[in-house]
């Protein structure tokens, strides 16, 4: 995790609030895509809060800056709203394959729902800064005119790059606080895509993001349009818990995994490489005429210090001396051979006896 110092949180609308954090010094910088999201944590009472999962507002362009929009509800969110200038905050990250790639989606539509539109601010604003050509629309659907996220920020994109359009779909009440040309009551539908459009979805990328129930209406729209999976980017956005429906069709996501699989394979081919190089060199024996009971060399000498080791009986007949002369009768059997080592086996000794007049006979 990332150490990250709060410089501004402020409540944009009255169900919104939008977090400003600021980089360590210390710390390198989140490189992160327009579109992906990250987990947030903060110190309370000297103890860490659990992470939660927010889509990043800032443009990757600011690597100092990271910002995050969010629904105020819930005990996680209150809280974090409670922060004071210079508190700390844990940033990991970032995560996701909700990426929008300047330079490959040069047409595209995105269709955001309440919060979801989030990860699109990223994108908007990524483009701004870069004075990107790209052609872009942004369907923005709303509950009312009165809370809206963002307005006045994309009102002011689009005044400085017309190719970058933003066009408010509100749900209920009246549009009369929104410019005309970027405003339309109602919902988001087949019609409202093919005027925006003008019925050619050739070339056009989609981009998807908000509630499940928003995302799977409107992903149905799209698909019925003649739109292959290829080019429709959706992501099921329930705050703090982003979810990537499409996280390999995006290259970034690819390259990521890709990378992942060849560390560990390489990792595994040098262990086994160094494990191989450290075991001692095995030798093969082969059954000879003359060790035909393929004895190793280090058994062999154990059987010849256990033959050696045995003392010799009474009746071993051993070699004579220089003083002596040669001992009979002698061995009837030949001796086997251990390792050069003669083992002698004594003969049988002699029977003896004695007659009724005192002689005595041995055979």
């Amino acid at each position: 995790m990332r150490t990250y110092l709060v410089q501004d949180n402020t409540k944009i609308t009255p169900s919104t609030l939008l977090i400003t954090l600021q980089r360590d010094e210390q710390e390198r910088h989140l490189a992160f895509q327009p579109g992906q999201y990250a987990a947030i944590s903060f110190e309370h009472k000297g103890k860490l809060s659990p992470a939660r999962c927010f889509s990043i507002v800032s443009s990757p362009t600011d690597q100092d800056i990271l910002q995050f929009g969010m629904r105020l509800r819930g005990r996680f969110t209150t809280a974090l709203s409670q922060l004071q200038k210079d508190d700390i905050v844990h940033v990991a990250g970032p995560f996701g394959g909700f990426v929008f790639d300047a330079s490959r989606d040069k047409k595209a539509v995105l269709l955001a729902g309440g919060i979801g539109i989030t990860p699109f601010m990223s994108i908007m604003g990524y483009l701004a800064r870069l004075d990107a050509d790209n052609d872009v629309v942004l369907l923005y659907s709303c509950q009312s005119q009165d809370d809206i996220p963002f307005r006045d920020d994309l009102l002011a994109i689009h005044k400085d790059h017309p190719n970058l359009k933003t066009i408010f779909v509100v749900g209920e009440g009246s549009i009369d606080k929104l410019p005309e040309t970027n405003a339309i009551k109602g919902h988001i539908t087949p019609e409202l895509l093919d005027k925006i459009t003008a019925k050619d979805y050739s070339e056009l990328k989609f981009f998807v993001c908000g509630p499940p129930g928003f995302m799977k209406a409107i992903s149905s729209t799209v698909a019925k349009k003649g739109v292959p999976k290829s080019r429709m980017l959706t992501e099921a956005f329930t705050q703090s818990s982003p979810k990537q429906t499409s996280i390999l069709r995006s290259w970034p996501a690819n390259v990521y995994a890709l990378g992942t699989i060849g560390v560990v394979l390489g990792s595994f081919v040098v262990m086994v490489s160094d494990l191989l190089r450290t075991l001692p060199p095995t030798t093969v024996l082969k059954p000879t005429a003359t060790s035909p009971y393929l004895l190793t060399n280090a058994r062999q000498k154990q059987l010849d210090q256990l033959v050696n080791a045995i003392p010799p009986s009474a009746s071993v007949i051993t070699a004579p001396t220089a003083d002596q002369t040669p001992a009979t009768p002698t061995p009837t059997t030949t001796a086997p051979v251990v390792n050069s080592t003669p083992i002698i086996i004594p003969a049988p000794a002699p029977v003896c006896t004695t007659s009724p007049s005192g002689v005595t006979t041995c055979t």
